[in-house]
């Protein structure tokens, strides 16, 4: 009876034995990481408009020298028929008309500030993460950028978008489309063109800034490097992706 019972324990010793042995041969063929996927052709990029595997300069839409998804759109906007689209300054308007000047309108004592609407090349870095246009403090411009949680932001002193506008991209980068639409119109303190891809084409948003002495500073952001706002050159926001007029002293 005892060899018998010890037959039996070394039939399910070696049983384990060869289960084991068999796990680890399946096992061993099998890569930990799994496919890295580095095999057949490679995508076509979503900003890649033409589809031909090369980051052109012209897709680069937001300007940074780096070809990523903030470089591309798909959505298509609906928008109101210009002629009938109702905003923040048709209501003030409206308002005033009935004297009433509530808090975000210009208030009754408002005057716009002086000075002469100029293409904003490049901005002058005041220190501490600070940038100002036209010249340096206390005869700064409208614009300015500031920090803001480890990025940088522009800043349109009492501005509010009182217009839109949807510029071809050729209008805007050989005419200058956005700044002449603000120059014409006699309330406009600063303009803001911004490209937009709707592939394939590229095109602008044209925003048109009015002035008030009620509201805080306008702010939106530019960029994670200060260079890019402040700068003037053929890669930073002010010479492609982000054009700004702004009224200087």
């Amino acid at each position: 009876m005892k060899a018998q019972h010890s037959t039996l324990n070394t039939q399910h010793s070696t049983l384990k034995i060869l289960l084991i042995l068999f796990c680890t041969l399946i096992l061993a063929g099998c890569p930990l990481e799994g496919d890295d996927g580095n095999s057949g052709a490679a995508g076509i990029n979503c900003w890649d408009t033409n589809s031909n595997r090369i980051n052109d300069p012209e897709e680069d839409i937001n300007g940074d020298d780096v070809w990523d998804a903030k470089d591309c759109s798909t959505q298509t906007l609906s928008t109101q028929n210009p002629d009938v689209e109702l905003n923040h300054q048709h209501i003030c308007e409206a308002l005033a008309n009935l004297g009433e000047y509530p808090t975000g309108c210009p208030s009754n004592t408002h005057t716009n500030p002086s000075g002469t609407l100029t293409k904003i090349d490049s901005l002058l870095n005041s220190g501490s993460g600070y940038a100002v246009s036209c010249d340096y403090e206390p005869n700064n411009g409208l614009l300015s950028v500031v920090p803001k949680n480890g990025n940088y932001y522009w800043s349109l002193k009492g501005g509010f978008i009182a217009k839109t506008i949807s510029i071809e991209a050729v209008d805007e980068l050989t005419n200058d489309a956005c700044f002449n639409y603000c120059d014409a119109d006699p309330e406009c303190v600063a303009s803001w063109a911004t490209s937009e891809l709707i592939p394939p084409v590229t095109s602008y948003t044209c925003h048109l800034f009015h002035h008030s002495d009620t509201v805080s500073n306008w702010e939106r952001f530019c960029s994670d490097v200060i260079s890019q706002c402040a700068a003037g050159d053929s890669g930073s926001q002010l010479s492609t992706a982000q054009r700004w007029s702004a009224t200087c002293p």
